[in-house]
């Protein structure tokens, strides 16, 4: 839940950011690769970096780095044209998406009682967003490229839970960044923007953003899923629309509201009942 808590700045940091919402995203991989490098190295001392071994789990690699990359691209824009509590909810729904494609792919049984979990978080999750909700176009636009982030990065969820058998955390973080970090400044120039904040304000921005949004965050997201089943893990996430709506009116002057608070009650209800009917994990390792 404190990486959830962590990703949720992310929409404050956009938000407030003098450049575009792909630059920001490009800023976001390229200032957590040295969080993770050095993660990497204090938890492997004596090994170096070399490309990740057998064909399926480069592949699986290259997958996961590409699906980030397109998750960061929908869901900044997205934060750009509605509600940083719509933003991260829709992202964040994808317990929805993890758990059909963990069962069509995978093979993985889903009880009941868990599927009520679901239920009750993604309930609470629209009473956070409830006030802010709006069918004018540049909201539904926003909200739907919520949604479509949200399914890039169910994607992403599966793909890091396979690769958590085989590799570190420290490893799929290093590489999730490798790979998406040049995607995404190649579309940042390719969209004719600009990569270089005009202040020193700027820069600290991204640079937060990269080392607490991606590094910190998403460090322990991933780090979780050895430790969690990734069914509860997806569910655990519905935190960061509680925690972001939280920050924006804190920091952008989005109101929150008692109907939004009850949410967030709720939310935390739905996860406690998705923890208890969860499964419990496998193949753990260590960092």
């Amino acid at each position: 839940m404190l990486g959830a808590v962590a990703v949720a700045t992310n929409p404050v940091f956009v938000r407030l950011s003098e450049l575009t919402s792909v630059a920001s995203a490009a800023h976001r991989m390229i200032w957590a690769l040295p969080v993770f490098a050095l993660w990497f190295w204090v938890s492997r001392p004596k090994a170096a970096v070399r490309p990740p071994s057998g064909k399926h789990v480069t592949l699986l690699l290259l997958l996961c780095g590409l699906l980030f990359a397109f998750d960061l691209v929908s869901l900044h824009a997205s934060i750009e044209r509605t509600a940083a509590a719509n933003s991260m909810l829709f992202v964040n729904a994808q317990p929805i998406y993890v758990v059909i494609g963990s069962w069509l792919l995978f093979g993985t049984r889903v009880t009941r009682h868990f599927g009520f979990g679901v239920a009750i978080a993604l309930v609470g999750g629209v009473l956070v967003a409830w006030q802010s909700l709006d069918i004018g176009t540049e909201h539904l636009i926003g909200d739907g490229l919520g949604v479509f982030a949200g399914i890039l990065y169910a994607g992403y969820i599966l793909g890091a839970s396979r690769l958590r058998g085989r590799l570190s955390s420290a490893e799929i973080n290093l590489w999730t960044c490798l790979i998406a970090a040049p995607i995404l400044v190649l579309v940042t120039l390719a969209s004719g923007h600009s990569l270089i904040p005009a202040t020193a304000h700027g820069w600290g921005l991204m640079i937060a953003l990269g080392v607490i949004s991606q590094g910190l965050g998403q460090g322990l997201i991933v780090w979780g899923l050895a430790h969690l089943p990734t069914s509860f893990s997806s569910v655990a996430l519905l935190t960061a629309p509680v925690a972001a709506a939280v920050f924006a009116w804190l920091f952008l002057d989005e109101s929150l509201t008692s109907i939004q608070i009850v949410g967030m009650a709720t939310v935390l209800v739905g996860i406690y009942v998705a923890w208890r009917a969860a499964p419990v994990a496998s193949n753990k390792k260590p960092l």
